[in-house]
This record gives C-alpha cells, sequence and structure tokens, in this order.
C-alpha cells in the first residue's frame, strides 16, 4: 500500500516479516493435539462394545417396589384435623375443617324426573375431565368428589346437575361463594342459595351444589327449580365451621357480597379463614370482616394488624374499648379501618370513607343492636 493509500484510508502500511520461537511452538503443539485427539477417536471405533448399549436389567430393579403415595396437601392435612373449639366457642380457626366426607357413590335420583344417562362420579384426580379449566379453584377447597347427572324435561329441555362434595361446609361456602352470581336472587329453601337466569346453586352442608337448566322455558327452568329442592332435602344441613359466617351481622347486608377467604385474606397473612360482606347502613355502604379464631391467635393478628396499619405513611392509634373489645383506628390512603379484638374473635370495618360512619356501625355490631 502506497504512503498517499494509507493516507487515504488511516490504515497503517506496517508488514509482519517475523513470528517468533513461542507462535512457533504453541501452533505445533496445536496441530499435534489435534491429530492425538483424531487418532484416539478412530481407534476407539474400531473396537465397538456391545454391552455399552446392551439393557441392564439390574437397573430396573428400583421400579419393583411399592409406589411411595404421594405427601398429603396441605388442604387435605388440614380437612384431616380434629374440630376443636375456642373458649368463647367458636370452632378454632385452624381445625375449622371436618374430616374428609366419604364419598356418595349413589346414583342421583330424584322422584319424578327422567334420567338422561347414568350418574358421573369425579375424583379429585379426574375432575379436570368435567370441568376443565375451573378444577383448580375447586381442588383449592378441599373437592373431594363430583356427581353429575342429567334430567329430561318437557319440550326438549333438560337440566344438568352438579353436586361438588368438598371435605366441610366452610370450603363448601368458599367455593359456592368464589363463583357467586351477584345478581342473583335469594332461595327460601337453601339459606346458602340463589337463582340465576339458567338454574339454582346452593351451598348444603359440605356440598356446593348447581343444578342448570338447558333453556328458560318455564317447563325447564320449573324442573330445575323442583330438582334443586329435592337436592337440598337430601344433603345435612351442616353448618360446622361457619361460625363466623353465622356472627355476622344480617341487617342490612347485602346478601351476594358475603365472600370468605381461607388465606392471606387483606393481603395479610396473619387473617386466615376469613367472611366479609358488605352493608347499607344509613345510606352508608361499609365493609365488615370477621375471623373466629382462638384469643390467642385473635391477639397476635390483633398487634400484626395493628403493626401494619401504622407503616407506609398510615397512621394507627389505639381507642378506647368498646363493649368490652379492644379497637384501633387508622387511615390508609384516605381510607379508615377500625379493628377489633374481643375473645376470639377479630373483626372490623374496612375502607370507609367516613370515619363516624364506620365507628357507629361498628359500636352497634358490638353492643349487639345490630344483628
Amino acid at each position: 500500500m502506497s504512503g498517499l493509500e494509507s493516507q487515504r484510508t488511516g490504515r497503517s502500511a506496517f508488514k509482519r516479516t517475523k513470528v517468533s520461537t513461542l507462535e512457533r511452538v504453541i501452533s505445533v503443539s496445536i496441530v499435534g493435539l489435534l491429530a492425538a485427539i483424531g487418532i484416539a477417536v478412530w481407534i476407539a471405533g474400531r473396537n465397538f462394545d456391545p454391552g455399552l448399549y446392551s439393557l441392564r436389567t439390574e437397573a430396573l430393579k428400583s421400579t419393583e417396589a411399592q409406589v411411595r403415595p404421594p405427601e398429603k396437601s396441605a388442604v387435605a392435612a388440614k380437612a384431616e384435623a380434629p374440630p376443636a373449639e375456642s373458649p368463647d366457642g367458636h370452632e378454632a380457626a385452624a381445625t375449622q375443617a371436618a374430616t374428609p366426607s366419604t364419598a356418595n357413590n349413589k346414583p342421583i335420583e330424584i322422584p319424578g324426573a327422567k334420567p338422561m344417562g347414568d350418574t358421573e362420579f369425579y375424583s379429585a384426580d379426574t375432575l379436570y375431565e368435567k370441568i376443565d379449566g375451573r378444577a383448580p379453584a375447586y381442588l383449592e377447597f378441599g373437592f373431594q368428589q363430583l356427581r353429575s347427572r342429567s334430567f329430561s324435561g318437557p319440550d326438549n329441555g333438560y337440566v344438568d346437575v352438579y353436586e361438588y362434595r368438598m371435605d366441610s361446609p366452610v370450603n363448601a361456602f368458599g367455593i359456592f361463594a368464589l363463583e357467586r352470581d351477584p345478581s342473583g336472587k335469594p332461595l327460601d329453601f337453601a339459606p346458602d342459595g340463589y337463582s340465576g337466569e339458567m338454574g339454582y346453586f346452593f351451598r348444603q352442608g359440605n356440598c356446593y351444589v348447581q343444578v342448570i337448566a338447558s333453556d328458560q322455558k318455564p317447563g325447564t327452568l320449573a324442573l330445575a327449580k323442583s330438582v334443586s329442592e329435592e337436592i337440598a332435602k337430601s344433603i345435612p344441613a351442616d353448618d360446622q365451621g361457619l361460625g363466623a359466617r353465622r356472627s355476622l351481622p344480617a341487617q342490612g347486608m347485602i346478601a351476594e357480597s358475603v365472600v370468605y377467604t381461607q388465606d392471606n385474606a387483606q393481603g395479610q397473612a396473619f387473617l386466615k379463614e376469613v367472611f366479609q360482606a358488605d352493608y347499607d347502613f344509613e345510606g352508608n355502604k361499609i365493609t365488615f370482616f370477621l375471623m373466629a379464631s382462638t384469643p390467642e391467635e385473635a391477639a397476635k393478628a390483633w398487634d400484626a394488624y395493628l403493626a401494619f396499619s401504622g407503616r407506609y405513611g398510615g397512621k394507627a392509634e389505639v381507642m378506647p374499648d368498646i363493649a368490652g373489645a379492644k379497637v384501633f383506628q387508622a387511615v390508609n390512603f384516605g381510607k379508615w379501618k377500625l379493628i377489633y379484638r374481643r375473645g376470639g374473635e377479630l373483626g372490623g370495618v374496612i375502607d370507609a370513607q367516613d370515619p363516624v360512619a364506620a365507628r357507629a356501625f361498628l359500636e352497634k355490631v358490638l353492643n349487639g343492636s345490630l344483628r
């Protein structure tokens, strides 16, 4: 490259004319190593050992042992815990779930209704085959068994029956509340139930039942109602574990708002087995929750709640006792809460816009004038 070209391109015209001894030695070594590897591969390929690819039956011995059963899930282990009573009469939160119910292997039979086929049975392992996509939610609430059957009605109509058996009444209520239609109308034959445009849905004992009509013709809907009533009669009215639900005031309650949360209610690990509902109170919307536990656990949760409410710019202060209940008031992000504990109960008003209305509501609850 000429000097003029070097100036134009900015590249040096330097030419290397000598290779060092060290570089020569390294280059020869690398070439020699590659040659040695190639020779070793060639020799190994000439001596084929069929034993390397033969079946080793002794390696299969471990599969002859009995398969170890899976460990119990948290829900199943909890369900097997025996029921307990706290000193104030509520079932303890840690043992609210009842012993898993024995599967009902009898067919679904309704007097006067003609079945369209056999009763179908599904376990926790096969539930996805019937309600794929929704099965995980049911399993979280201690699902045990599904019985399903269809019955023919007038004008080519029919109804489908789904009887979900859970491990306890409280978990049956949990899945019922999770799937509740807010626009449903209350039933007169099942306290935890409602009717919708296409059928009837209710919780009775440890079962969550859906009776779904194929159409909205009067005859089909009438069949759906009669089938629902018969099924409700056949299931024992067991409310074990629903002590906190029964303690929620009924006056002013918006029935379709009742929800049940097993764990981490309101995003707090110390709030478990919580029932919550909205109320129409003197023109104000009030959200009230209740957790039934032991006095010791309620005290710990109250302290933890108080500490949490004072963080992140919040302000919390302990108020004078109300009807024997310890109470604190807090404001977070412009919304108020009044939390109490009394005996094994922990509850209160949350997300209130008006602290005066929230306090008036809580006082009525604790004084027993709002039932």
